[in-house]
């Protein structure tokens, strides 16, 4: 085998090593509804990374694994207390507690008036967390 044709091997191990990377790193989120709207809205695409609920912060737009059997795989909404915190007002007529417990976090959506968040569905668990949001993607003419 020529140095050429070994480098060259290398490279394209390499790069399909960083897509691998990138794919468990990061995830390209489609919003469905308008739960978030203003702040997004349907159809938009999301570039989101992979994070545990230590990392989360009040305020992220968090994605999270949907309670619901069928429908979409996600909900996105935002963070609206973590573990230690007092659990909000509108939230405490479907948990008893009130501070957020561990391992757990509480998730509103934006547009309150269509969202399916922790005033229906109580706490989040960590392992309900898949990404935060990193960014808007830009958007594709033509599709």
């Amino acid at each position: 085998m020529s140095w050429a044709l070994l480098a060259a091997a290398c490279g394209l191990a390499g790069l399909a090593l960083l897509a691998v990377r990138l794919r468990a790193t990061y995830l390209v989120i489609r919003v469905c509804g308008d739960s978030m709207a203003p702040a997004l809205t349907h159809g938009e695409r999301l570039l989101s990374r992979r994070t545990d609920l230590a990392a989360l912060r009040n305020g992220q737009i968090a994605v999270v694994s949907s309670p619901f059997p069928t429908g979409g795989k996600f909900l996105i909404k935002r963070v609206a207390a973590l573990p230690g915190d007092p659990v909000p007002e509108q939230v405490r007529k479907v948990v008893a507690d009130d501070v957020v417990p561990a391992g757990r976090f509480v998730l509103i959506g934006d547009n309150t008036e269509v969202s399916f968040d922790s005033r229906e569905h109580g706490f989040f668990h960590a392992d309900d967390l898949q990404a935060v949001t990193v960014r808007k993607m830009e958007a594709q003419h033509g599709r």
